[in-house]
């Protein structure tokens, strides 16, 4: 107990003197009383009030309630209003007394159930490896979506945010919620025909969200190879999509009411990744008073051609 009072001391005064026997303090102007432990408490408490102060406790829990309910509100306006107003309104309700499912492994019930026709459930799960990769998955999205949405709001609340990156990134939400529900659907049906095809969508998607992240805070510069990479990727998707489902599907007529909305709802974002990039570069170069030759080195403008090039061949492929 004496050397923890002793660590006490020498803490709040450097100058204790540590070899005199009474423990007392050297003399000088600081040290005019031994300290108490009312001293150590109080010194405690001031520091706690004044990093309390700089947390900023208000704006922080802004950004968590935002991330929160863009997150709990996508799957209800997916499945609660479109799908069950819009899309199958029509679709008898299911009787939960006499329902029953014979193909749940009932694991995770543990010995209040066996295998078998189980009773009506809100939420059936197997155990199988498929299952557990839904679930990363999911986490994965979450978090991701979660953390997007507080870096946001946090630039947001200090004035230095871009507005027409800050567009592209709500534009962008639809496509990456499509994307998490296409690949829960691949898992939980066994339906892989396009994975691979949808995989390279869905990680050229996350580069170019976390370049316009990047780009949203004006603490962050304006880099041409930023742009390009934008603009490449989504040209890339453009021609890859149009030449796939959306002529066949929308321009065509093939496609049901749905597929349509899906396909609009996939191509707009696309458009405007080319057409809100395109017109910032020209304002940077505009800014800058330099000509393209001097702002692009010439292994960007190959780079971005070739990757059409072959971007376009590869997604063709998969």
């Amino acid at each position: 107990m004496a050397s923890l009072y002793d660590s006490i001391l020498r803490k709040l005064l450097p100058d204790f003197d540590e070899d005199r026997d009474d423990k007392r303090y050297k003399s000088s102007a600081s040290a005019v009383r031994p300290p108490s432990m009312q001293d150590y408490v109080e010194h405690r408490l001031t520091e706690l009030h004044y990093s309390a102060k700089d947390y900023r406790f208000c704006p922080k829990l802004f950004g968590i309630i935002t991330a929160v309910l863009l997150i709990v509100l996508m799957p209800y306006i997916h499945i609660g209003v479109f799908y069950m107003k819009i899309w199958v309104p029509d679709k008898p309700p299911i009787d939960k007394r006499e329902c029953t499912c014979s193909c749940f492994d009932t694991i995770f019930r543990g010995q209040y159930e066996t295998p078998g026709p189980t009773p009506y459930k809100h939420v059936y799960f197997n155990s199988t490896a498929t299952t557990f990769k839904i679930w990363v998955l999911t986490v994965i999205f979450i978090l991701l979506c979660y953390e997007s949405v507080k870096y946001l709001v946090n630039v947001y609340q200090t004035s230095s945010f871009r507005r027409n990156w800050l567009i592209l990134y709500l534009i962008n939400i639809y496509p990456h919620y499509y994307t998490w529900w296409s690949f829960f659907s691949y898992y939980n049906e066994q339906f892989f025909t396009f994975f691979s095809h949808h995989m390279f969508f869905s990680i050229t998607e996350l580069i170019v969200t976390a370049i316009v992240l990047n780009l949203c805070s004006r603490k962050n510069e304006t880099k041409t190879w930023k742009i390009m990479a934008i603009l490449a990727i989504s040209l890339v998707h453009i021609i890859v999509s149009g030449t796939d489902q959306f002529i066949a599907q929308f321009l065509q007529g093939q496609g049901r009411n749905f597929q349509n909305a899906r396909n609009i709802g996939l191509m707009i974002p696309d458009v405007l990744h080319v057409v809100i990039p395109a017109y910032e570069f020209h304002q940077h170069l505009k800014r800058s008073n330099r000509p393209l030759s001097e702002q692009c080195f010439k292994e960007e403008i190959i780079f971005f051609v070739l990757f059409i090039s072959l971007g376009t061949l590869f997604g063709r492929l998969m």
